[in-house]
This record gives C-alpha cells, structure tokens and sequence, in this order.
C-alpha cells in the first residue's frame, strides 16, 4: 500500500492547513459517499470497498480532529503561558518567572513526546488493519478461484462420461419407421460462442419427424467433429445404429468425414446480435433456420417453455410469417413495412428465453 493511502490530509481531500471547520466539512460529504447504509443492494464487491473506505476514512478524521484540538490546546497554554510571563515580570519574581518557564517547555516536549508516540500507535494500527483487509480479500480470491476451479474440474470430468446415446422424440420408435432416415452431421453454436457438433435425423415418412441424439433428457453436444466421428464408430457405446439408414450414413462419414455445410450449422450467438439492432437490421435467413431447429428441438426433448413461446400467435411466430415474406426475392413493400413497425421489443425477450431454455437441455461432450 502506498504511502498516500495511509497519509490522512491525502484520504479526506484536504490541505495540511485544513482548519476543524474544514475538515468535518470535507468528512461530512465523503460520509454522504461511502456510507455502507448508501450501498446495502449493491454488489457484494461494491459493500466491501464502501466499508473499506468508510474505515480508512474515520481513521483519518479522528486522527486530524485530534490534532486540530491538540493544537487549540497548544496555543492556548501558550497564550496563557505569556500572560503568567507578564505577570510574573510585572511582580518582579524572575527566578520563579524561570522555573514555571522551564516547567512549561518540560509540560510542551512531554505532550509532544505523547502525541508522537500516538501518530505512530495509529499509523501503526492502520498498517496492520490494511495488512487483515488484505489477507482477507486474499482469502476470499483465493476461495473463489479454488470453487472456479473446481466446478471446470467437474465439468470436464462430466464431458469425458459419455452416456449411452439413443435417438429422442416422444414419438420415436425404431420398429415403427418404415423408411430410412436422412442422418446428418449439424453445427451448433451456443450464445457464449462454444461450437458444438451433434445429428439430426429426419423421418419423411412420419410428417418430417426430427431426431437427436440424447440421453436422460438432454441433448448430447460434442466439442469437436472428432469426437463425435469417435463416439459413432464406437458402436457399443450408443443405441443410433438400429435404425434404416445408419449403414448409409457411417459409410459416408468413414469416406467423408464430419463436418456440416452453411445449411447445416445454425448459430444462437448471432441471433442475439441480431436483436440488439434495428429490427430492419435482422437476418431473414438466419432466423428462419434457428428457429426450426429450436422448434425441432423442443419438439424432440418436450421442452413446454419453449413450444408455448414458439406457438401461433407468439411474437417469435409472428416475426417467422413476416421473415419468411420478406426473405422471399421479390417480398412486397407492405410485408417490409409490417417488420418495421412490429414489436421487436418482446420478440428479443422471447428469443432471448427459448435460446436460454435450449441451452439449458444441452449436455457438452469430449
């Protein structure tokens, strides 16, 4: 800690020829300031510098108050001390003029010699208060990096446990699939940026029905294309191969490998940028395909939040009509019109739940 911060003039903001007066004004506003009564709901980071500062400053303004009064104290001995001179000299009592003289500078050096020993009694006590406050938020780092540190620890170790893939949707049932299903390689990008690679699966024969692969209710998530080419060709590891089309489909990745094309990689990260703009400003294209695959996903895992904020009527189903109208190459000037004048406000909200909701069903593999 630099010296200034210990220097009690440099803490309340005032001159070293600050009167009293002065000083409790100046203490009087930085109350008004750092007063922890004036910051009880702000941050947990936020009350512990105002209590801090509120310390340091009673500290400093009991130390200038006391030496303000020391030296009213001074000065009026003084003052006293030359009116007994003059009356001492006026009596004639020179020698006892002397003694009481010398008695005086002996009363001045002790009072001194006291208050020196209490300067450094408090400076010392501020050093050792600041050294506490700093071990204490040492601590505190110290114990939140380590719960840091641990929940990444616990992550990891969960991504490396690879449940037992099946294909989910309440209605799949591999002996009722009479044809084969279109399996493809897609990829995710979360709102945090994190991209991910997972499989869709799409049965024609059942009204455009989508799979994914998923265990206990969350949808499996991949950090790289390599894991995932990994996970599949570990066959034991999964329950995906019992299905028409899975032949087709491993024989493509095996010559291919994995990897999905702009039509197949959908990004949640880019429609929160999005909202942030004009609505004008928003990309057709890219809300249309986000928001099929979120319904296909709510629809596969029964997400009800996300299907009651996607349902007719809604402001997300509001703003696809009017996306798919104006994505079309020769969208009239009315449907333009619509889009501009719409709520964006609420269709940000709800977007910005559905995507929230999806993530939460999401489970990260390595």
């Amino acid at each position: 800690m630099s010296p200034n911060e210990q220097d009690p003039y440099v803490l309340l903001g005032v001159s070293r020829e600050a009167s009293l007066a002065q000083i409790r004004e100046r203490y009087l506003i930085l109350v008004q300031v750092w007063h922890p009564d004036k910051h009880h709901s702000s941050p947990e980071n936020v009350r512990a510098e105002a209590t801090r500062q509120m310390q340091q400053i009673n500290r400093a303004y009991k130390l200038l108050t006391d030496v303000r009064e020391r030296e009213t104290r001074e000065r009026q001995a003084r003052r006293a001390e030359e009116r007994e001179r003059a009356k001492g000299q006026q009596a004639g009592g020179g020698q006892r003029a002397q003694d009481w003289a010398a008695q005086q500078r002996e009363a001045r050096e002790q009072e001194a010699r006291d208050r020196a020993a209490h300067e450094r009694r408090a400076r010392e006590h501020a050093a050792r208060e600041a050294r506490e406050q700093e071990a204490r938020e040492r601590v505190t780092r110290e114990r939140a990096e380590a719960e840091r540190l641990a929940r990444i620890r616990e992550r990891e170790a969960r991504e490396h446990q690879h449940p037992s893939a099946r294909w989910t949707h309440p209605w799949y049932e591999p002996a009722n699939l009479p044809g084969p299903l279109t399996i493809d390689p897609i990829a995710l990008s979360l709102a945090d940026g994190a991209e991910g690679y997972t499989l869709l699966a799409r049965s024609e024969d059942q009204g455009s029905v989508v799979f994914f692969p998923g265990a206990d209710g969350e949808l499996l998530l991949f950090r790289s294309a390599e894991t995932l080419h990994r996970y599949l060709t570990e066959t034991g590891s999964h329950e995906l191969a019992d299905v028409p089309g899975w032949d087709d489909f491993m024989n493509s990745i095996l010559k291919n490998g994995i990897s999905a094309d702009n039509d197949r990689s959908f990004d949640f990260g880019l429609i929160l940028y999005n909202i942030r703009r004009p609505v004008t400003d928003w990309v057709p294209r890219l809300f249309i395909t986000n928001r099929d695959l979120i319904m296909e996903i709510a629809e596969a895992f029964q997400i009800a939040d996300v299907l009651g904020l996607l349902s007719a009527g809604s402001a997300i189903d509001t703003l696809d009509d009017l996306m798919r109208i104006v994505d079309r190459p020769l969208a009239g000037w009315g449907a333009r019109r619509r889009l501009e004048a719409m709520d964006s406000g609420s269709a940000s909200t709800a977007w910005r739940k559905v995507i929230r909701q999806v993530e939460k069903r999401v489970r990260w593999l390595r």
